[in-house]
This record gives C-alpha cells, structure tokens and sequence, in this order.
C-alpha cells in the first residue's frame, strides 16, 4: 500500500512540530523557569514537603549549560536508576547573563546542593562535581556577599543585628508535662505532624519530655492552652561547646553546633584575606572545591598551586542559605556558604500541592512569600 504525496507531508510537518514544541521547552526549561518539586521539610512552613514550585532564572539571571552531553529534560541519572544522565567529557566554564535583579538578602532561593562531593545527595549516584548536575535544593538566603553571619543560644544574627525572621520560621522548643502524655490527636491541630511521617516535627523524648518544631505563635497557643498540664515550656538550645562534627568547617577547633555558630564573614568577588590556620581553615573548603585550586601546608607555609601565599583573593560571590524550619533543614551550618555558579534561581509560585497522595487546594497557585 502506497502513501500519497499529501500524506507523507503530514507525517513529516507532524515531526518537525513535535521537534519544535520539545525544543521551545527545553529553551524555556534552561532559560526561563523550571518546576520543581520540594522534597523535604526543610522550609516548613513557608514551603511544605511535595509542593510543586515554579522558578524563575530570569530573576537572578540564566546560568549557560555547563555539560552539552546530557539527556534532555533529566537532571542527573536516568529515572529509577544510579546511571548518570550525562557524559562529562566536555564541561564548559561557568557562565550566567544578565538578570532582572541581585540576590537580596531573605530572598527563598533555589541553589545546587555544594557538599555532593563530600556529603552524596544520593549515595548510588556517587559524588556530583558540577555544579549544575548537583540536585536542586531550596532555603532562605539569609546572608549575601559581605555579610557576617553570626548564630548565637539560637538567634540568628547578620552583621551583628539580629536577623529578619519569616513569618513561619521554626525552632525548636522542649515541653515537659506534669505527667500526662501528649497524643497527635493533641499535637496536630498545631501543624504536627502524625509519628509515621517521613517529615516528622516532633519527638518524644520519654513519657514527659517532648520537641516540638513551632512557629512562636503556634508555640505561644500551646503554651496557653496546655499550661495546666506543662511543668516546663522553653526554648531547647545546644549549649555553648557542645561540639556537633557535622557542622562546618568540621574542624574541633571550631566547636559549632546549630545554635552556636559563627561569626563566619562571607566573600565578595575580589575580596581579599590574609591567610593562616584560622582563615585557612575556615575558607579551604571555597577555595578548593569552588574555585579549583590546590592547597598544601608545609613547614608552617601555605602554598596554593604551588606557589606559597600569605593572601588569597577570591574569585565569586558566596551567599549563607538557612531553613526556615531551623532544626530540620540540612543547610549552611553543614557545608558552609553556597557558591555563586551554584544559584538556579528563585521560586515564584506554587503550582499544585499533595500531601499522602491528596491535594491540599489551598496551597495551589500560590505566590511564594
């Protein structure tokens, strides 16, 4: 059976239209905005686990591809699989054009996880180098270039001033009831969440004892309503020298923990510091693993490429991202600052959201505080 001449015109314009729509997608995709799902708890309750948000890279400026060799439309490994999306035989320099705007300080941004190399986002994947195959993470932007990032019993301070606080930021507090048991059937109409959730905010510690994850109005609520039944209510703060050796820069000498940590200055482009075991310590890290450059100590001189130094002046920005869900977020008190040629690009609104497979409406097409 033959085809007319009609026909096989058809096939072909149906292909190339079919070509065209893909590649308008895949331009808008790289260039212009990307949906992305948010995986974790980590910015509860600004952004809860499984909404779908739509990002704009225009804002902050697109990032040019770096790896040509990839599949189009898959981040880094094949669906289902640890067999990398990408061919790294080619990886183009960093480069982004123009923006809309700068990064401001409290912007929710979305950024490449830096610490894949050290910390594997996913451990089946192996460590991630490149920056744009990193997976995407989303935190508040609570420091820019030039700011001196301070945490002190739990507050958060930015060039000695204590910092904006979101309208839903979290911490942690500690209740102890004069021996009644708290229940979910308590607990959930304060946003907790039920014991087998894989995003859980609260834990109890014995039959009395118990964290919860609270915004402060919620936390004064159930302050108020359980006082009959609280011997104690307060904020649960890590002790000064309680030494956590997850946190950055995973150094004893530096005996951090997630509410003491700090001061860490944070580089500008062109910044320049004097370099010795403090500083050394403190910014190795950038000036390895983001600005590829190699570090040595030897006999009490310190060489970058070779070539011994007592300065180092660095080559990008690096910004401090926070959780709002401060004592569930895996964030810059763990890997330190994020990268410039990290930053994807900021989350605009909420398309759609579900929880357990059904969908909470009142979170759909929602602009992005």
């Amino acid at each position: 059976m033959t085809t007319t001449p009609e026909v096989r015109a058809r096939r072909r314009r149906w292909w190339r239209e079919l070509i065209l729509a893909l590649a308008i997608i895949l331009f808008l995709r790289t260039f212009m905005v990307e949906a992305f799902l948010i995986p974790t708890s980590s910015m509860e309750r600004t952004l809860m686990a499984w909404d779908l948000v739509f990002v704009s890279k225009l804002h902050y400026g697109p990032r040019l591809p770096m790896v040509p060799l990839t599949i189009p439309f898959i981040h880094n490994r094949i669906p289902f699989t640890s067999i990398p999306s990408y061919l790294d035989w080619i990886v183009l320099p960093y480069k982004r054009l123009p923006g809309f705007k700068p990064i401001q300080r409290n912007d929710i941004i979305v950024f490449n996880y830096p610490a894949d190399d050290i910390m594997p986002n996913s451990p089946e994947l192996g460590p991630v180098y490149i920056p744009s195959l990193k997976e995407n993470y989303v935190k508040r932007c609570v420091g820019i270039p030039g700011d001196t990032i301070l945490i002190k019993d739990g507050i958060l301070y930015v060039n000695g001033k204590p910092a904006y606080k979101p309208r839903y930021h979290q911490v942690r507090y500690k209740a102890v009831t004069q021996g009644e048991p708290l229940t979910y059937r308590v607990l959930k109409k304060y946003g907790l969440r039920p014991p087998e959730s894989s995003n859980r905010n609260w834990i109890a510690v014995d039959a009395r004892t118990y964290l919860l994850d609270l915004p402060e109005e919620q936390a004064q609520a159930f302050q108020k309503n359980f006082a009959s039944l609280l011997d104690t209510f307060c904020r649960a703060i890590d002790s000064v020298g309680h030494y956590l050796p997850q946190m950055y820069p995973h150094d004893t000498a530096f005996r951090w923990n997630l509410d003491q940590w700090g001061p860490f200055y944070l580089p500008r482009k062109g910044d320049r510091i004097s370099l010795n075991h403090y500083t050394l310590t403190l910014y190795r890290r950038l000036i390895e693993a983001y600005e590829g450059h190699r570090v040595e100590v030897a006999a009490g001189q310190i060489y970058i490429d070779g070539q011994p130094r007592t300065e180092y002046t660095f080559e990008q920005n690096y910004y401090f991202a926070m959780g709002d869900n401060r004592y569930n977020s895996l964030d810059g008190r763990f890997w330190g600052p994020v990268p410039e040629d990290h930053i994807v690009g900021k989350p605009i609104f909420v398309l759609l959201s579900i929880e357990n497979w059904k969908p909470r409406w009142d979170r759909f097409l929602r602009a992005v505080q």
